[in-house]
This record gives structure tokens, sequence and C-alpha cells, in this order.
């Protein structure tokens, strides 16, 4: 039968980096979608013959679809889709610049979506397969400067939900990933996108926030190597589950988001609940 196939995007860095050698490293083989495959040639030569990069704007469903399609033919199956690619726009709302949200939805939805069109036919037809959606603490929570980018994995986190269910019948399960802040670049790449602009006075208490957390870069808690052994063991999962935070600071902080969720659920219980047509004996 051969080793399983990997598909992973935003593969040259960071989390997607990370997963690509581990993948590698237990025996497996890997379509790497990536803007630079520089980052990835010391693995292609490592491991010949398991490492296909591709190089391909995934925002373009057009040249995307062909272009996987070959590489998948190339290696006859596809067993897990990561989708992983994805950057984080920074800043408060009214400063944001309307083009660059449009952006951030398109690389860290839209792009997602474009994936999965052309993945989904090839693990419909092995009525099998694995679907990780690379979210983040963010899909689940909010913080002040972060608007585009919180929206952006929370539209990912509503499309995972409704889409696990319809695949499940079909024996490809689907698993959104969690993870809280990781000694990546990720942080100080949209540290230094920061507007340059001057702000808006009301939210200076947003751009302070915002410098705060830039400066913490290299300081997070998470692993990107431990981050990666945990999503092969997920994919390994007879029954994963539907949702996965990594990191200690995801666990917290989801677990508190949805503690003060229920609270409110309960204080406005009765408020909620009176909407209901009158009830007639």
């Amino acid at each position: 039968m051969g080793s399983r196939v990997w598909l992973v995007t935003g593969a040259s860095g960071g989390l997607g980096q990370a997963l690509v050698g581990e993948v590698l490293n237990a025996g497996e083989r890997v379509i790497a979608v990536t803007r630079d495959d520089k980052p990835l040639r010391p693995l292609t030569a490592a491991f010949p013959g398991r490492l296909r990069t591709v190089s391909v704007d995934i925002t373009d469903a057009g040249t995307l679809r062909p272009v996987l399609d070959a590489a998948i033919t190339g290696f006859a199956r596809l067993d897990v889709v990561v989708n992983n690619a994805g950057y984080a726009l920074a800043g408060p709302f009214e400063e944001l610049d309307d083009a660059e949200l449009r952006a951030q939805f398109e690389v860290n939805f839209f792009a997602a979506a474009n994936v999965l069109r052309a993945a989904l036919p090839h693990l419909r037809a092995a009525k099998a397969g694995r679907v990780l959606q690379i979210s983040s603490l963010a899909g689940q929570i909010g913080a002040p400067g972060m608007s585009a980018y919180t929206a952006s994995k929370h539209a990912l986190e509503g499309l995972s939900v409704s889409l696990a269910a319809e695949l499940a019948p079909l024996g490809i399960r689907t698993t959104i990933v969690e993870p809280g802040a990781a000694r990546t670049g990720f942080r100080a790449n949209w540290a230094s996108r920061l507007p340059g602009s001057t702000p808006l006075p009301d939210y200076l208490h947003v751009h302070k926030a915002l410098a705060r957390s830039a400066d913490a870069v290299g300081g997070q808690a998470g692993d990107p190597a431990r981050m990666a052994q945990a999503l092969v063991a997920l994919a390994d999962m007879p029954r994963p589950p539907l949702r996965l935070p990594l990191g200690s600071d995801a666990l917290a902080g989801i677990g508190n988001a949805r503690s003060d969720q229920l609270e409110e659920l309960r204080r406005f219980a009765t408020l909620s609940a009176s909407t209901d047509h009158t009830k007639t004996i």
C-alpha cells in the first residue's frame, strides 16, 4: 500500500516546516505547498522521493487545483490534508485598510477553502482520510488589535464544524487545531507590519497592548517541534477530537472563555427563553 501522503500548506516555516520534517522522519511522504521552497531543500535532499514541493498561489483556485492534482497523482494517493498557511494582520479595527482586511480573509479563509476543494475529491474517492484545519487560540477568543486575524480564524472554524459533519459519513475525519503562541516567526511577522500611520488617540491602549505582545517575541510557551509531534499523533487517532488546543496557554484561554460564556448564558437565560411563542394549553 505504501506510506501515507500528507498535504501541508504554509510548509516553509514555523509549524508547517516542523511538521514536514516530523512526517518525513516518521517514514511518510509529503506534498509541501509553499511560496518559497528554499528552507525545504535540505529535507528534499535528505529524503529523496518522499517530499514534493509545490510553489503555487493558494488564493488562486483555478491555478491551484491542477497543480495539486498533479502532485497527488504523482504519489498515487492522499491521506492527510493540513491547512496551515496563514498570517496575522494586527491593528485596531477602525485603522485597518480595507484591502488588507480582505487579503487577510483571502489567505486565512478562502485559500484554505481552495485547498479543500482541490483535495476532497481524492479523499472522497478513497472514502478515508484526515483534514487538520490549523486555526488558533484566536479562533475561540478575541484580543484588542487582532480583529482581522480573529475574524478569519472564527470563519475557518465555522466552516470546519459543518465540514466535519458532512465528511464523517464518508470516512473522513476533521479536526480543528487551535495552537497557542509558539516560538516561530509568526509574531515577529505581524509585529513588523504594525501600522505606521498616526494612531487614533482613542486606540492608544490597543497599540500599547500590541507593542507589549510584540516585545514578548521569543518567550512564547509553544514548541513547534512538539506541536508537530502532536499533529502526527492526532492523525493516527481512530477517533480524533473535533477540536484540539495545543499549548498550556491555549488550554487556559479556551477554558476560561467557555466558563465565562456558560456563566453569561445562565445569567441571562430567562431573557433568552422569553422570546419563545407563548405556549397554549
